[in-house]
């Protein structure tokens, strides 16, 4: 499970449209949308860029008429800004008509391994976390549901609309596949009683992404602020949208020397941490996962998009190949499509002189890592292999820079 955000504009337009209601305001991403806008309202600008501390980065923009609204997105839009030591961007706003009110109200839902967080407090906005006293927490174990007693036993609410709210976020949090929502704050228009959501974060669980075609449709994943998503990362996330097993790509540096492709989550991270720890984490070039028992068509595209990228790179000296115990993974199946790709690919190997570094555990361990390292031999392709006597990182000593 991976964790991904999404803008503010589609977690609120979706949460809408599950409680049948419109969600009608919109995305500026050209000075031009802003004749979008109404004339006769006032509204909220801000960001929508995966990011927080837009108040206090005076990046939100309060109380704007059509005209004062464009003058404000003429200063922001396009222009650079850092965030957390991190430079981008912005160019992505969110345009919302402004809601008079009096009370703002805090809620979140957090994912945990044995339960559902749920946090609440009467007193939302920016400084909630600084008065996190104030906020009440309880836990609603992963099979089990929230239930309106939960919310008058433990949050002492007894306004019905409160009430309601909450039950329709929770409802929304659990059906479309989130692992964290947080609404801060909300409030009710208080001239039509109508629940506005001022600010909401969303992050969903990108393994659902196949159960959740019907509520999740197009929705685009956007990159943080700082990060543009490249074509081969682009092509790798689509590939994972569309199977059940687990593909991921992250280009960190495309100039370093250490390329890998690891299998299962954890094992990503040993490898990636042991690399570091040989002082190479300057040299690692990305981030790739597989798991999940992939089928010969995806496996073999994920990796010839993984070789094309590598051998744009003038530095390419290393590509390592990690694989720990995965009994429900065909190693047939797996190693079969790393050989047809390496042959495919085999010019640019020998003539690039990569090292292929290799390490994997258990089944059929005997049959296939023999052939890997005899066709690549065959191939003038310089291939190391360690079995599973090995310690799964003792590979990595191998490298030499």
């Amino acid at each position: 499970m991976a964790q991904v955000g999404i803008r503010e504009f589609d977690a609120k337009r979706m949460f809408f449209e599950s409680i049948w209601k419109k969600y009608k305001w919109i995305l500026i991403d050209d000075i031009k949308d802003v004749k979008k806008l109404d004339k006769d309202k006032s509204y909220v600008l801000k960001p929508d860029m995966l990011f927080g501390w837009r108040w206090k980065l005076g990046l939100v923009g309060v109380g704007l008429d059509k005209k004062e609204s464009e003058k404000w997105l003429e200063k922001k839009l396009g222009k650079k800004q850092e965030v957390s030591w991190v430079d981008g961007t912005l160019d992505v706003f969110l345009a919302e008509e402004f809601t008079p009110h009096t009370k703002e109200y805090y809620i979140s839902f957090q994912a945990g391994r044995d339960a559902d967080t749920v946090h609440f407090s009467e007193a939302g906005w920016v400084e909630v976390e600084s008065n996190w006293d104030s906020v009440t927490s309880i836990d609603i174990p992963t099979m089990e549901d929230l239930k309106e007693s939960d919310l008058k036993e433990s949050f002492w609410i007894a306004h019905k609309d409160i009430i309601e709210v909450i039950m329709d976020l929770w409802k929304y949090y659990k059906d479309y596949g989130f692992v964290y929502l947080e609404v801060n704050p909300f409030c009710f228009h208080q001239e039509t009683g109508d629940i506005v959501l001022l600010d909401m974060v969303a992050k969903l669980d990108d393994q659902e992404h196949f159960k959740q075609q019907n509520h999740w449709k197009d929705l685009v994943f956007p990159p943080t602020l700082g990060f543009k998503e490249e074509p081969s990362e682009r092509h790798i996330r689509e590939l994972d949208e569309k199977t059940g097993a687990s593909m991921k790509h992250k280009i960190l540096n495309p100039e370093w020397s250490i390329w890998t492709i690891i299998a299962w989550g954890w094992a990503s991270l040993v490898f990636t941490d042991t690399i570091g720890a040989l002082w190479y984490a300057d040299e690692l070039w990305n981030y790739w996962e597989l798991a999940g028992g992939p089928d010969f068509e995806n496996t073999y595209e994920y990796t010839k998009t993984f070789f094309s990228q590598m051998f744009k790179s003038p530095n390419a000296k290393y590509f390592i190949i990690g694989w720990v115990i995965a009994n429900f993974t065909n190693i047939a199946t797996t190693f079969g499509w790393f050989v047809a790709a390496i042959k495919d690919f085999q010019d640019e190997f020998r003539d690039r002189d990569i090292k292929i570094l290799v390490r994997r555990w258990w089944i059929q361990e005997e049959i296939w890592l023999p052939l890997l390292k005899s066709e690549c031999e065959k191939m003038g392709i310089n291939c190391t292999v360690a079995w599973s006597s090995d310690y799964m990182t003792n590979i990595l000593k191998e490298i030499k820079l």
